[in-house]
């Protein structure tokens, strides 16, 4: 083969494989538009053909693109998963639903036209038992392509003469209705058969020649013709309508916003969605630059943007397409104003930077944060194992001692990450209800008592009456905990703590107050922010993360309060925050 020959067998190749797409696409597309049309008569079972025939086309593309036997032979398969032997089925039906203007074959009539598709489905994906569909297959060698030669089984006989017969009596049901028919439908219906009858023709040149002269299955390239027939009749005739639908029923159909103008600006025609967005009906008639004006729209860059642009309308984002309207003369009589409501997807977006943004900090954590502690833990608990009788006993207390603090720190990381990691998920439970916020603060002091006794820290409650918060208890524990652990975390030995709870309107204000380190204004103005790595070492080398503030803010928020903070170094840090009273 010379350079030429070389390269024309590439470009072939290409060719092939791209057809092959565009008729896939083309049958996707075309499905999907005739199913939202399902109760129009035949649209319901051509949209299930489309679907047979995407299935057909994406099992072709890997049996021709796929270099082994088993490769391709699984093409073959998938080319039979509700593909070729359902295609003549539905095509047989949506004859019946056209030509009787609606009725559909029952379910029992369905089944019962299903059970030989059914059975070959099955007998190919288990052919190797039986050998039923396919004898025999090989590999052979065509120019540069590399095809199966089949010797074909007494079943694939089968699924032809029963897919052809419902094929052809399916346009024998439509044929004798043609002379019937006005002539804008004979124009539909011709259309139509020819486009569904070209692949099958091409099929059955294909099973006649697939061992001699036809090497390559033509049918799903023929289905890229049919496919555009297809949409050309769809466009031009409005194929499946009982009556060809009036333009304006198409407009007040749609999802999307429309507006169109004439030739000077003026809006002429505007569908139900539309006047919805803009909450005014009187708006026909009106410069479209007033009406952008109105509402806020840069109509100069809008009016002259041909392609898509973001808008915003009373709050909502949506995505504005603008193209000319022209006649059969390619004269511009007009514009359509298309609006796709995109405030979802936007708000999805800003959700996912957010999500993004904490997979970076979760990430970060584990791999520094939490992963640290442990390499102490192991390294003193061996250095304990390998030296433990030549360490004296005040040595050996200190290393426990090292460790127990280091497991309790690593510990907290752990249930802070944990616990945020279920808030972010949205998997977290949330049942607020009413409780003495004193009994709480108590609870929570309690179960620090070993911290405070380690530092010798003073801590003292100020509390005047009871106050019943409504509040989630488990969320406003792992509040109390953080800022509790985090005033201990960085009070000096012998410093002081006061927690006190009063009331203003119908919030209980609890606060938190040291006397310890304090921070620096732009520390304090990075709190409760994830993208900031707040790192942080207590008085006595507790490790902190900042995950667990992030978190009190979370939940405080969450249970309909606020929190705050005011700090000054060497001075402390006081942090305040609101829970609802219970009404």
């Amino acid at each position: 083969m010379n350079v030429f020959e070389e390269d024309y067998m590439i470009r072939l190749d290409q060719i092939i494989l791209s057809l092959l797409l565009i008729s896939t696409l083309l049958s996707v597309v075309t499905s999907i538009y005739l199913l939202k049309r399902r109760n129009t008569p035949g649209a319901l079972y051509y949209g299930l053909t489309g679907i047979t025939v995407t299935m057909w086309c994406i099992g072709y593309i890997i049996e021709f693109y796929t270099l082994t036997l088993s490769d391709k032979f699984l093409g073959v398969q998938i080319q039979y998963l509700l593909g070729i032997p359902f295609t003549s089925i539905f095509w047989f039906a949506a004859a019946i639903n056209i030509r009787s203007a609606g009725e559909r074959p029952s379910y029992k009539e369905f089944i019962l036209l299903s059970i030989i598709p059914f059975i070959t489905m099955i007998l190919i994906w288990t052919n190797e038992t039986h050998h039923l569909v396919y004898k025999s297959m090989s590999l052979f060698k065509s120019d540069s392509l590399i095809l199966i030669e089949k010797e074909v089984g007494i079943w694939y006989y089968v699924n032809v003469v029963y897919s052809y017969f419902f094929l052809f009596s399916g346009s024998i049901l439509l044929l004798g209705s043609i002379p019937k028919l006005k002539e804008i439908y004979k124009n539909q219906m011709i259309l139509f058969l020819i486009a569904v009858l070209l692949p099958w023709i091409s099929n059955i040149i294909y099973v006649i020649g697939m061992n001699s002269f036809m090497r390559v299955d033509i049918t799903p390239v023929a289905f890229t013709i049919s496919m555009f027939l297809i949409g050309l009749a769809v466009k031009r005739y409005g194929l499946f309508d009982i009556v060809p639908a009036a333009h304006s029923l198409v407009v007040k159909s749609m999802h999307n916003g429309l507006i169109v103008t004439d030739i000077l600006g003026r809006v002429v025609e505007m569908n139900p969605v539309m006047r919805s967005i803009l909450g005014n009906n009187k708006i026909i008639g009106r410069d479209i630059t007033e009406v952008f004006k109105e509402y806020g729209l840069d109509n100069e860059s809008t009016l002259k943007t041909f392609g898509n642009i973001e808008v915003t309308l009373n709050k909502e984002i949506f995505d504005l397409s603008v193209s000319d309207i022209t006649n059969k003369n390619g004269e511009c009589v007009g514009q359509i104003y298309n609006f796709y409501d995109i405030t979802n997807i936007k708000n999805a977006e800003n959700k996912l930077l957010e999500l993004n943004s904490a997979k970076d900090k979760l990430f970060s954590i584990i791999a520094h944060d939490l992963k640290n502690p442990f390499f102490g833990i192991i390294g003193m608990s061996e250095i304990l194992e390998e030296d433990f009788y030549e360490l004296d006993d005040m040595e050996k207390i200190k290393y426990i001692k090292d460790i127990n603090e280091m497991a309790k720190s690593t510990y907290q990381i752990l249930e802070n990450l944990l616990e945020w990691s279920r808030q972010e998920t949205g998997t977290i439970e949330f049942s607020p209800k009413s409780f003495d916020i004193n009994s709480l603060i108590n609870e929570s002091i309690h179960s620090v008592k070993q911290q405070i006794e380690l530092k010798k820290l003073e801590l003292y409650t100020d509390v005047s009456g009871i106050y019943e918060v409504f509040a989630d208890v488990n969320m406003v524990k792992t509040i109390l905990r953080n800022l509790i652990s985090n005033a201990i975390k960085f009070s000096q030995p012998g410093g002081k703590i006061i927690l006190n709870v009063i009331s203003n309107d119908n919030f209980a204000i609890i606060s938190v107050i040291d006397s310890g380190v304090g921070m620096s204004e732009n520390t304090r103005m990075k709190l409760f922010r994830l993208e900031h790595n707040m790192f942080s070492v207590g008085t006595m080398g507790e490790k902190g993360t900042g995950l667990g503030l992030v978190l009190c803010k979370e939940f405080i928020e969450k249970n309909g309060g606020i929190i705050s903070v005011e700090s000054e170094l060497e001075k402390g840090s006081k942090f305040e925050f609101t829970l609802p009273l219970a009404r």
